[in-house]
């Protein structure tokens, strides 16, 4: 937070949360309360500017703003495992507006569009530390330590989504061949694949071999050898890594429609990009 004795004297922190990585796969770690809790600010008045940019949220650099104003206890914003950044998310909301927010939901019956009253705090309480073991030992005596997707890999993630997207709406110009329809569909799809793997590559800290004490960390070797290891090793390890990025938040609620009145269980999607919408 800035030295300026008067911010010092304003900022309070509103929230204090568990974060489900329990402040690993973080340098330097973030600063925790005594009860192991990060303190979370109140959104300032440029941070509510950011926030209700169409999209702002899709932004690397927004989010990393926003954190920086919010968390001010993590020293690099770009570090933040996913698994934290749905939380951090809620609480700063939470702390900003208080503990009630609506998400529309379509009733399974009638379809009738209803809104849903969410209780951040009910969100919250909910929140379970990654569990999951971060080191991954294969079946040839190849052992990986792991981390989660960060907030640099899910940008990354998303900016290539939306590429994917432009390429899939550019397919259907009629002026298009199909000979180069199918080279964009090729390109983007081999594009989209790589990028998978580097992202994979950027969750592996390290990689021992069997027959070393000594672990490999250099990023352009881990890739190159990801590229060429065995469907059934990858897949273990992607699957590792997911489990370490799930913010571990209970969004299970039940519903009741205000038209039919049917009751249903429904499982609510987070979307950050609305998230601070209203």
């Amino acid at each position: 937070m800035s030295n300026n004795p008067l911010i010092a004297a304003y900022k309070k922190p509103a929230v204090f949360v568990s974060l489900p990585s329990g402040g690993r796969w973080y340098d330097p770690k973030p600063k925790l309360s005594v009860d192991n809790e990060l303190a979370v600010y109140p959104m300032s008045a440029r941070d509510e500017l950011i926030t209700k940019t169409p999209d702002a949220l899709f932004n690397g650099e927004a989010t990393v703003s926003l954190l920086e104003s919010c968390c001010p206890d993590i020293d690099n914003p770009r570090q933040v495992p996913v698994s934290d950044l749905y939380v951090l998310m809620i609480a700063i909301r939470q702390a900003s507006y208080g503990n009630k927010f609506d998400v529309d939901m379509k009733c399974p019956k009638c379809n009738m569009l209803n809104q849903l009253a969410i209780d951040s705090a009910r969100l919250l309480a909910s929140v379970k530390e990654v569990s999951t073991d971060d080191i991954i030992k294969l079946e040839n005596g190849f052992k990986i330590k792991a981390k989660p997707y960060n907030l640099e890999d899910r940008t990354l993630l998303q900016l290539q989504n939306i590429k994917q997207q432009k390429m899939l709406r550019s397919l259907g110009d009629e002026n298009i061949s199909d000979e180069q329809r199918a080279k964009q569909f090729g390109e983007t799809f081999v594009s989209l694949a790589s990028l998978t793997v580097q992202l994979i590559a950027n969750c592996i800290v390290s990689v021992q071999t069997p027959d070393s004490t000594d672990s490999i960390t250099d990023l352009t070797t881990i890739l190159e050898w990801l590229q060429n290891i065995s469907k059934k090793d990858y897949d273990l390890i992607k699957d590792t890594v997911e489990e370490l990025s799930d913010p571990g938040v209970d969004t299970k609620f039940s519903a009741k429609c205000q038209d039919c009145q049917h009751e249903w269980e429904t499982d609510i999607e987070l979307d950050l990009a609305n998230f601070f919408a209203g």
